[in-house]
Order: C-alpha cells, then structure tokens, then sequence
C-alpha cells in the first residue's frame, strides 16, 4: 500500500546520467560525432566527460572512465525483451528520441557500433536498439515521423500511373535518402504497388 506524503518534496526532473566507460576518448567521440551529443566539458586526465543534447533538452551524460572489469555487460531477459539483465538483476535502459530513425541507424551502423535490433516500425513509433562502446544498452526512437505517414500520403498516388512529373520527384526523393530511407522507401513502394 502507498503512503502519503508527509511534505511537499517532490523530484521535479533529471539532473544527469553517469555511464562507466573504459575509454574515455572513444566514448566522448561516439556520443558526441555518432550520436550528435554536445561536449560539455572533458578532463582526461581525471577520466570525466560531461555530454549533453545541442537541444538542451533532458539530461546530460556524465561519462566516467573505470576499468573494463568494473563495466557490467547487458543482456536480454526472457520474455520481456525490454527488460535487460546484468549480474546484479534487473537495470534500466535509456531511450533516446531522434528526429530521423532511419538516418540515425545508417550513421550508427557505419561507425561500427553493435546494433542489436535492426528497425521495427509501429503505426505510432520506430525503434532500434544497438549498443555503444561499452555496451550500454540504448534504444534509439521516433514518434510519428515522416516516414509513418509516407505510405498513406503516398498509397492512392502509386496506386494509379504516375504523371512525368510525380515520377520525376519521387526518384528524386529516393536518390537523395540515406541508404536506410531508400530501403524504406523502395519497400513501400512495393508494398503499395503489389497490393
């Protein structure tokens, strides 16, 4: 049974996050160029990064160099793929929210990270879910992006022939997507077309 509150202290937010991490370099580059975190501040020698989002949004990252021994790895737990374990039971995972799902993937996939979770799209949100350096366990998210709407926006125009012209810029909108947007893209246009 919950008790009452004796008072009015209330957590109003987060202050930050601390993530061990055994190099501390390789860590700030991934969060800062692979993620597109901001560096705060950094001091090497005392094996502390502080990364936060260009946005100001949410809380920063503190990134804490330990030994590798001291870096507890991740795993899922059956049957609940959300849940992750580590030697001490059960631990949190963090959700990032990104404005390009497919965008972020390519970008994760080509610094080599360890994405567990190739995208899964819902009619409401996208997720994947990769590992950074030190295997923390993240997914990445997004909220009714552009790409939920494509195929319904797109379903009666590729259902019909297209003019030249519709022809012309939906060629163009493939040729400039990211490897990952024209996959989507191509499968939708399939899907579509076969149906």
């Amino acid at each position: 049974m919950l008790s009452k509150k004796t008072n009015d202290a209330d957590v109003i937010g987060y202050c930050c996050m601390r993530f061990p991490v055994t190099d501390l370099k390789k860590s700030v580059d991934f969060y800062c160029n692979v993620l597109g975190y901001e560096l705060i501040s950094a001091d090497f020698q005392f094996g502390e990064a502080h990364v936060a989002l260009k946005n100001g949004n949410g809380p920063g990252i503190f990134l804490m160099e330990t030994t590798p021994e001291d870096v507890t790895q991740l795993k899922f737990a059956f049957p609940r793929s959300f849940f992750i374990t580590s030697s001490t039971g059960h631990v949190t995972m963090v959700e990032l929210l990104t404005n390009d799902l497919l965008a972020l993937h390519e970008r994760i996939k080509q610094a080599g990270t360890h994405i567990d979770k190739e995208p899964v799209f819902t009619n409401d949100f996208g997720y994947f879910t990769f590992y950074d350096p030190d295997g923390h366990y993240i997914r990445a998210v997004e909220e009714r992006g552009v790409y939920f709407d494509l195929k319904q926006r797109m379903s009666s125009t590729l259902k019909r022939d297209l003019t030249e012209h519709e022809n012309q810029l939906l060629w163009g909108l493939c040729e400039k997507a990211s490897v990952e947007q024209q996959k989507f893209l191509h499968s939708i246009i399939s899907e579509i077309r076969g149906s």
